[in-house]
């Protein structure tokens, strides 16, 4: 059976490898296949993309922890009347239910703008970044005061 290129170069590599296995982290040390001795995954060579925080992800993580908020409030609001038995208020429901759809909306379009949003500049890089960190304290303590401000 004829070998790839991709496998002879993985095999050549592994011949001076001296660390751990990606899949079970046994130590592996000059080894001639191109799996594991312990676990028997497949070993093979890559060029991967690092990890990176850009502020579309800091954003992106924000709009989805400010939809999180908000239904932890609203569950709380239904369990709590629930458990009292008393009826629903519509004031305090209501709003979450708007913002919920709105944030949701605005997930939609901001997943449509990463392109463009990871070409932006560092100084509005970090204006979204820190936009993004911030955004589930901002939406919980104005839905909190709306709350106090109307009981």
């Amino acid at each position: 059976m004829k070998q790839t290129e991709l496998e002879v170069a993985t095999l050549v590599f592994l011949e001076h490898y001296d660390g751990p296995c990606p899949h079970c982290s046994s130590h592996l040390k000059r080894i001639h296949s191109n799996q594991c001795s312990e676990c028997g995954g497949t070993l093979a060579l890559s060029l991967a993309k690092p990890f990176r925080c850009t502020p579309w992800l800091l954003f992106t993580f924000g709009l989805i922890s400010s939809i999180g908020v908000c239904v932890d409030q609203l569950g709380l609001f239904f369990a709590a009347r629930l458990y009292q038995g008393s009826p629903l208020v519509w004031k305090w429901i209501l709003p979450e239910l708007i913002l919920i759809l709105g944030l949701s909306a605005g997930l939609v379009f901001w997943w449509k703008l990463r392109v463009w949003a990871q070409g932006l500049g560092v100084g509005w890089g970090r204006a979204i970044g820190l936009a993004g960190i911030l955004m589930p304290l901002f939406w919980f303590n104005v839905l909190f005061w709306a709350f106090v401000l109307t009981l």
